[in-house]
């Protein structure tokens, strides 16, 4: 009992002596479940840089500190709960089995395209893993390695990708990354948001016309199956690409617009949704009523392509409202309100009310 007492003594000792080396307070409350340092504004001009020194010393000691704004300033620090994660292990085994899942699916999609001889199941796997699974997984792996760079910019601890294979529809269900930190401020929420989205874009825009290319020029085989037709969103038709074609779609054309179509639904800002981590991070707690706005448009879009009442039950289930930043009152600067516009342009150019249908 006499060594518990002593590790809390030591604990809160250092907590104390990080929190007053950085801010002028003039009062601390200890209580059983948190210790509140009371500052005022006019002490401490520069709260903003010194909150973050703040965080990424306590951090990593098990501590998580917050500003709260409630008539009085307020850093709040708490103990951070223990927690396990997986290790790289997994993420390489999901990587694997998603690469042979999309593969597989691009196999299927490449039988309009590939003559049946020799080695046919060999070159139909061929075709599916270059022209399907490597350009979907460069996108969708950039797209989360963008999130992993970002966050470790903000000094925020994040996992490697995580893949999930699903061996029907387009092999996947996605990837994502894990933020095994809270985010410090609205600037780290914004970007670290944004990285994924900008990133993917940036990444399926020359891939389009490589995929167009190979639209044109690869004839499919007679008689060819049509399973179903995808709407091309205006990005398209903005660089003039072929959106038009009767036949059956080419495996990378097919690739790289689940690659944007990806970018649209992650952009949604409601949930957890990369859109809502950039809409909190730009206009703070008045985003909650975007989030709202969003889940009836999900709920009233349902009516024309049931996939939408999938992603707003998603958004439900996994919280609606976005949890507040530790320093939620952080300014943000022209750079993340024009990365937030970007954003913005960036949904509008990728997405559709009906993306896909049968033929």
């Amino acid at each position: 009992m006499e060594q518990t007492i002593k590790v809390q003594n030591e604990d809160l000792r250092y907590v104390v002596s990080v929190v007053t080396s950085k801010v002028n307070v003039y009062d601390i409350i200890v209580d059983p479940v948190s210790v509140k340092f009371y500052f005022f504004d006019s002490d401490n001009p520069n709260i903003d840089e010194a909150f973050d020194s703040i965080r990424r010393d306590l951090i990593d000691r098990g501590f998580i500190p917050m500003i709260l704004r409630d008539g009085e300033n307020i850093i709040q620090v708490t103990k951070r709960p223990q927690q396990r994660y997986f290790g790289n292990a997994v993420n390489l085994i999901l990587l694997i089995a998603t690469i042979l899942s999309t593969m597989y699916v691009g196999s299927q999609y490449s039988i309009n395209f590939v003559p049946k001889g020799a080695y046919y199941t060999l070159r139909l796997w061929g075709y599916g893993f270059i022209f399907f699974s490597a350009p979907l997984l460069l996108i969708l792996g950039i797209h989360e390695s963008a999130h992993f760079l970002v966050a470790r910019k903000h000094h925020v601890k994040a996992s490697l990708p995580f893949f999930i294979p699903f061996p029907i529809g387009i092999g996947t269900f996605g990837a994502f990354i894990s933020l095994r930190d809270p985010l410090p401020n609205r600037k780290a929420m914004a970007e670290i948001g944004a990285a994924g989205p900008i990133a993917g874009f940036l990444t399926a825009l020359p891939l389009m016309f490589v995929a167009d290319y190979f639209q044109n020029v690869v004839k499919p085989i007679p008689p060819a199956y049509i399973p179903f037709k995808v709407t091309f969103p205006l990005i398209y038709h903005l660089l003039g690409l072929n959106v038009n074609f009767s036949g059956p779609i080419f495996p990378m054309v097919f690739a790289v617009w689940v690659g944007m179509f990806a970018t649209a639904m992650n952009l949604i800002p409601a949930g957890q949704l990369d859109g809502s981590h950039i809409v909190r991070g730009v206009l703070g707690s008045r985003a909650n009523v975007l989030s709202y706005v969003f889940l009836g448009f999900l709920f009233a879009i349902g009516f024309f392509y049931t996939g939408w009442w999938i992603i707003a039950i998603f958004v439900v289930f996994t919280g609606l409202v976005h949890p507040p930043a530790l320093n939620d009152y952080s300014k943000i600067s022209k750079l993340d309100i024009a990365i937030g516009v970007f954003s913005l342009i960036m949904f509008i150019l990728t997405f559709t009310i009906v993306p896909i249908k049968p033929a």
